[in-house]
C-alpha cells in the first residue's frame, strides 16, 4: 500500500490518501472522526479483484489537513473532487461509509464529471427531521472516543451507537481524530434539496439492519425516492460501524455492484 499527499494550496488543504492494487479507481471516505485505516479489509479485497482502490483521511484526519468550522457540503464535495483529479486516470466510484455517504454523494452532486457510480453505506444524513437520531444514540457518540472514560464505559457507548447487539466493538476503541468532529457542522449549511440524489448516478444502498443511528425505513425511504438507478440491500447482524462488523458481506456486495458498472 501506498500513500499519496495532494493539496489545494488555494484552498489551504492537504489530504492523505492510502492507495492499493491496480485498475479502475475506487474511492473510499470514512466515517466522521474515523479515518482511511477503516477500509484495509475493503481495500484488500478490491485489490484482489482487480480493482485499485483510495481511501481518503479526511481533514483533521491521519497526517491530513484544512479548516474545518465554517464549512460547505461542497468544500467537502471539492475535497473528494481533489483527490479523483490529481490521483485517478478520470473519473470513479465513489464509496462512504455513514458521515463519508454525505460527502460523496454531494459530490456526485456538486462535480458530477468526478463520478461513475455512488455507494452509501448507508443512505443517511439529508432526513434527519423526518428520521431522527434517538437521544440514547446521540448522548452515545461523545462518550466513544473520549479518552478520559475507562474502556468498559466507552464499549458500553459504542455497543449503543455503532455495533449491532453480540457483536465486538473493541475494534473501534482506536482509529477516533475527535479534531475532525466540526466537519459535521457542515451538514447543517447546505440544503439537502441541492445533493441528497447523488445527481443522477447509478447507487448501492448498504443498509445495517441493526443500525441504531440510521434505522432500515430510512434507508428504504430513501431507495423508494430513488426509484431504478438505486439498489437497495439489507445486511443483517450489522450496526452502524458496519465495516469492522460484516467485512465480507460487505465487499462482495460493493465489488458485484462494481463489476456491473465495469462490464466484467
Amino acid at each position: 500500500m501506498g500513500r499519496e499527499m495532494v493539496e489545494d494550496p488555494e484552498r489551504e488543504v492537504r489530504l492523505e490518501v492510502l492507495v492499493e492494487g491496480a485498475g479502475p479507481d475506487v474511492v473510499l471516505v470514512p466515517s466522521a472522526m474515523r479515518g482511511a485505516d477503516d477500509f484495509a479489509a475493503l481495500q484488500a479485497a478490491l485489490t484482489r479483484a482487480g480493482y485499485r482502490s483510495l481511501a481518503i483521511n479526511p481533514r483533521c484526519t491521519g497526517q491530513s489537513i484544512g479548516v474545518i468550522e465554517g464549512l460547505a457540503l461542497s468544500d467537502l464535495a471539492d475535497d473528494v473532487a481533489l483527490v479523483v483529479t490529481k490521483l485517478c486516470q478520470g473519473p470513479a466510484h465513489l464509496v462512504g461509509h455513514a458521515q463519508g455517504n454525505v460527502f460523496v454523494r454531494c459530490a456526485a452532486s456538486f462535480r458530477p464529471e468526478i463520478a461513475l457510480s455512488v455507494t452509501a453505506m448507508p443512505c443517511g444524513g439529508h432526513d434527519l427531521s423526518r428520521f431522527p437520531q434517538p437521544e440514547e444514540v446521540r448522548s452515545a457518540v461523545p462518550r466513544c472516543h473520549d479518552l478520559n472514560l475507562s474502556d468498559a464505559e466507552r464499549l458500553e457507548a459504542l455497543r449503543i451507537a455503532f455495533f449491532a447487539p453480540g457483536n465486538d466493538p473493541s475494534a473501534w476503541l482506536d482509529g477516533w481524530w475527535p479534531d475532525a468532529g466540526g466537519m459535521v457542522n457542515a451538514l447543517f449549511t447546505t440544503d439537502p434539496e441541492t445533493w441528497w440524489r447523488a445527481g443522477d448516478l447509478p447507487m448501492l444502498i448498504i443498509q445495517p439492519f441493526n443500525d441504531a443511528m440510521a434505522r432500515p425505513e430510512a434507508g428504504r425511504a430513501t431507495a423508494a425516492e430513488l426509484g431504478d438507478r438505486a439498489r437497495y440491500i439489507e445486511v443483517d447482524n450489522c450496526g452502524h460501524a458496519l465495516l469492522p462488523e460484516q467485512p465480507d458481506a460487505i465487499a462482495r456486495l460493493i465489488i458485484a455492484f462494481l463489476d456491473e458498472r465495469e462490464d466484467r
